[in-house]
């Protein structure tokens, strides 16, 4: 529209035939009243007020890096059109222009030239080869460690090797004598523990015999002091770690329970001695590199792991994340603030010159700012990328199958029942101003639908078990954001602790008593009886030979699967939160390499990032997730480099019922987090108060 309007250049400007020299002989200067012009001929009383020139950012080295310099990213040159300060609120505009032109520039700018050879690593196994798009990512790693450059944003797919090409750039990128003088750590990686054991063995494995000292910082047994840890190469820890040594550095006391080897934090009493010898080892020292595996896990800037990351002492400093957005731009921030990336680091400036550009409609210039460091600092190629018209994966078919489960008829009454409950109970929190005070109490109806979905007794008997599937956002959800950690909290919607009153109680339990199950087991479900139907079809056509994931939120759902698969003689191990990292090593070692054990049950929050199961091509999903994107992320440990066979998916599902409109509720936000990235459209991504309304069939 624009081009359609401008004036030509000097329209509007006075003129005058005046002699050269003459005041009326030189062009007007812009003024900022209601009679300038700008140098295109626009009335200013036209134009949005223009940005305010910063002054230079300085080029010295901040006082918190050492010496070594931080990357600085002028924002005071970005190009802006009179389209860019038009005023809209579409999110799918706001994310496709975020990343349109952004991901996967740096790639081109480390060489993509490919020669003979340049796919080993010198100081690999002599077996291992880089792929083409691996080669261009540790190209163009390489090139981010260098000069002023301290890293960056390795997005790439899940499954596409992110690992390896880290673990590429860290067997390359040893320090030298000067680096060993001023940075006594060597690679320091954080990740989630139930990857921390695949993250020594990729590095033991993967590289020559005894290039690397490698070590897991993590238990009761864990280095007490830097000076263990300088004799590492590679250290690999964990979030709970972090943030214990983290509390133990900023007040003395370590995190209750965060050294243990469980995701669940424990109560554990601990004696003076005991915290004073638990030493903020990683804060002690100066690490010359430090990758945050899952760097989602910091998105949020309040939260502990976030604040533990930003303290560490580092001169290189990577995040990988298949999904750097989730939710909004803000969870940027907390990346860049990691990176060192300025002036975006600082929360003021981000806020001023992000935040309120988007939460005022004008995200052509926040995204324009935004373009100037990701286009620099972050690569990331899809699964369905090409390389020089080739695609960068071949992987095999994934077939997903959403199952329809038939309730018999008790069920269909104990769950038709529990509906008409909750609807009394939703309507009591709609009432105006009072609905952001009862979000949380909302969730806890939701979840007792969905509960029902997989077994009647999940909503009669709520177990503590449960409790890990509900996010840390759960106690902070505030109305400034509108409840934004919505979408994340049904994402992982489980147990909050809150207890049923006793009239609710009862009520629930005198109509499950009429509820029959299996004489010496617990009650059956339509989807344990479909399980079982699977899990038959499966072992037949593949000739027991095939294994299978079965992924649920809820670990008391589990436990009763577990006790019909013993009764069916179905051989099976399990993956779970509770248990210690050795513990889960096991697990994954049986299922990969025993013949007769070919079924896995894994919960969502312990199992849904980072394992590679590609042992497994059938996966069984028993309960729906209301952010697809973190469905992806469980389909994704066995559809991934490496698989060999055709992966099968099974979504299980009950008709009419609260599943049926989530089913929906995904279709039309089926780009919530891939589309995102991508840059093919997203829409809104959080849990508007219209779509609780429509889950509970009252919109």
């Amino acid at each position: 529209m624009a081009s359609y309007i401008l004036p030509s250049k000097g329209a509007f400007q006075k003129h005058s035939s005046g002699e050269a020299g003459s005041p009326f002989s030189q062009p007007v200067q812009p003024r900022r009243d209601n009679f300038g012009y700008d140098e295109n001929g626009w009335p200013l009383f036209a134009m949005p007020e223009p940005e305010a020139k910063a002054k230079p950012l300085p080029s010295t080295p901040s006082s918190d890096d050492d010496g070594e310099g931080r990357e600085d990213f002028d924002l005071n040159n970005v190009q802006l059109t009179a389209e860019d300060y038009e005023r809209h609120h579409d999110a799918d505009k706001q994310m496709r222009e975020l990343l349109a032109g952004a991901v996967g520039d740096g790639e081109g700018a480390a060489g993509t030239t490919r020669e003979e050879g340049d796919d080993v690593v010198k100081g690999f196994a002599k077996d291992i080869r880089l792929m083409p798009h691996q080669v261009r990512g540790v190209h163009w790693m390489r090139e981010r460690e260098s000069g002023r450059k301290r890293g960056g944003i390795l997005a790439d797919d899940m499954g596409l090797g992110k690992t390896v090409q880290t673990l590429a750039r860290i067997v390359e990128g040893q320090p030298t004598a000067a680096e060993k003088r001023l940075y006594k750590g060597g690679t320091l990686i954080i990740c989630p523990l139930a990857v921390m054991e695949q993250w020594a063995t990729e590095c033991r494995t993967k590289t020559e015999n005894g290039l690397l000292k490698v070590t897991t910082h993590h238990g009761p047994k864990r280095a007490k002091s830097a000076k263990e840890l300088r004799n590492y190469d590679v250290v690999i820890t964990t979030f709970q770690v972090l943030v214990s040594e983290h509390k133990a550095k900023t007040t003395g006391k370590s995190s209750p329970g965060s050294d243990s080897d469980s995701d669940v934090p424990l109560p554990i009493k601990r004696s003076r001695a005991l915290a004073k010898e638990r030493a903020p080892a990683l804060f002690d020292l100066k690490w010359l590199r430090v990758v945050i595996d899952e760097a989602q896990n910091i998105k949020n800037r309040k939260t502990q792991a976030a604040e533990a990351a930003y303290s560490l002492t580092a001169k290189f400093r990577w995040c990988l994340t298949g999904t750097p957005i989730q939710n909004n731009v803000d969870e940027l921030y907390s990346l860049f603030k990691f990176l060192r990336a300025k002036p975006l680091d600082d929360w003021s400036v981000f806020r001023s010159r992000v935040s309120v550009e988007v939460t005022e409609g004008r995200t052509g210039i926040a995204m324009k700012r935004l373009h100037v460091i990701l286009k620099a600092i972050m690569l990331r190629r899809t699964k369905n990328a090409t390389i020089d018209g080739k695609p960068i994966l071949n992987l095999p078919e994934r077939n997903v199958d959403v199952v329809e489960c038939e309730f018999d008829s008790d069920e269909r009454a104990f769950y038709t029942a529990l509906e008409a409950k909750t609807s009394v109970a939703v309507s009591k929190f709609i009432t105006p101003g009072t609905v952001l005070a009862s979000y949380q109490r909302i969730l806890t109806l939701l979840l007792g639908l969905r509960q029902a979905c997989d077994h009647p007794s999940l909503v009669v008997t709520r177990m503590r078990a449960d409790e890990d599937v509900l996010e840390e956002e759960t106690n902070n959800i505030d109305s400034d954001a509108e409840a934004d950690g919505l979408a994340d909290l049904l994402a992982g919607m489980g147990l909050n602790g809150q207890k049923k009153s006793d009239a609710e109680q009862k009520q629930t339990v005198q109509q499950s008593q009429s509820y029959k199950g299996l004489t010496g087991l617990p009650p059956s479900s339509a989807k344990i009886r479909m399980i079982l139907k699977l899990l038959a079809e499966i072992d037949e056509r593949s000739a027991k030979k095939e294994k299978t994931i079965v992924f649920s939120q809820f670990t008391r759902f589990l436990d009763i699967i577990e006790r019909f698969l013993v009764n069916a003689g179905v051989k099976y191990t399990r993956y779970d939160g509770t248990m210690s990292a050795a513990k889960r090593e096991e697990v994954l070692h049986t299922i990969r390499t025993s013949k007769t054990i070919r079924v896995i049950l894994i919960s969502f929050k312990a199992g849904s990032t980072g394992l590679n199961l590609t042992c497994c091509n059938n996966v069984i999903l028993t309960d729906l997730w209301w952010n697809p994107a973190l469905e992806d992320q469980a389909f994704d440990r066995a559809h991934r480099l490496g698989q060999q066979l055709d992966v099968n998916i099974y979504k299980l599902t009950i008709s009419a019922t609260i599943e049926d409109r989530i089913l929906t509720l995904q279709t039309q936000k089926r780009e919530l987090a891939e589309a995102a990235l991508s840059g093919t459209g997203v829409k809104n991504m959080k849990l508007t108060m219209s779509d609780i309304m429509y889950l509970f069939k009252m919109g």
